[in-house]
């Protein structure tokens, strides 16, 4: 990688200027991370299996280019011509993750955070999308995890009956007719803060859905917290903390949570969700657990 930041580097000198330096970030998982003069971030997409979501990435970017909530583009690298690698250089971002923070914010702090997120989210969302078979793209996911579920044997026959009485109820409760772009993984790790404001990171998962799908994450968390964070911050990821979340989303972003049949809709991408998971995990219980409470959400009669 040497070789390839030193090339990133020439390329951009009216950036980063003749007198730089060069800091190797070791956060990245499935990207290379440099910062630059401790003011730019170098992303450099050196894994062929990760350049889908890399370019999803980029393209949020630039749908997004007037959102002061997330960190300026600078440029970005999206074909491989003299760098074999797709790249982007942005605006490092000040501050830590909300995690760090939240247990430590009394109640009008957090209210004011989930303010500025329901604007951030309203701007995402205002990028319109083609509308698409939402019901059949969630079939389509359900199937390809549950047929490799089966052959697991971690249900019993009782268990598999009501899992595809819940399946046959996608029909009815999953109907929509508008999608917009959503960041698709609002978790505190990927929202940062500094001095009473917030900006979002990480766009990678960034799709075009129904917009009560970016809840998906955001309720998991709020149910789950410590699901999301590090293992320092699980320290002090207490669920009290985070009752609170939904609520002030409903005062902020009422559209968010206005949508019909909005508890069996989450039930169901918690399904979807949590089978995923049983295929790395298969013998925690507490998954088969939380696969079974979501069925028992979509069957249960209104």
């Amino acid at each position: 990688m040497n070789d390839v930041i030193n090339l990133i580097i020439n390329k951009h000198k009216d950036l980063f200027g003749n007198d730089y330096v060069i800091e190797r970030n070791k956060s990245g998982f499935t990207n290379t991370i440099y910062e630059i003069n401790n003011s730019f971030i170098i992303k450099i997409c050196n894994k062929e299996d990760n350049e889908e979501s890399f370019l999803k990435e980029i393209e949020f970017y630039k749908n997004n280019k007037d959102n002061s909530l997330i960190p300026r583009l600078y440029y970005a690298h999206d074909i491989k011509d003299d760098i074999p690698y797709y790249y982007e250089i942005i605006k490092k971002i000040k501050g830590v993750s909300l995690y760090y923070l939240w247990h430590n914010f009394s109640d009008k702090e957090r209210e004011n955070i989930i303010k500025q997120l329901c604007n951030a989210m309203k701007r995402i969302h205002s990028v319109k999308g083609n509308n698409y078979n939402w019901v059949e793209h969630n079939k389509n996911r359900f199937n390809t995890i549950y047929s490799k579920i089966k052959e697991m044997n971690i249900f019993n026959t009782d268990e598999d009956n009501k899992i595809m009485e819940a399946y046959n109820l996608f029909d009815k409760y999953l109907i929509s007719d508008e999608v917009v772009l959503v960041h698709n993984d609002l978790h505190f790790d990927n929202i940062f803060y500094e001095n009473g404001s917030i900006k979002l990171i990480d766009f990678e998962r960034s799709m075009f859905a129904p917009k009560d799908f970016e809840l998906d994450i955001i309720y998991r968390m709020v149910r789950k917290p410590w699901k999301f964070a590090n293992e320092e911050c699980e320290l002090f990821t207490n669920k009290e903390d985070y009752e609170c979340i939904m609520k002030y989303i409903s005062k902020y972003y009422p559209e968010l949570v206005n949508v019909p049949n909005l508890d069996k809709r989450l039930a169901i991408y918690d399904i979807i969700y949590f089978m995923n998971q049983l295929l790395e995990y298969p013998h925690l219980e507490e998954l088969k657990h939380d696969v079974l409470e979501a069925v028992n959400i979509v069957i249960k009669k209104d």
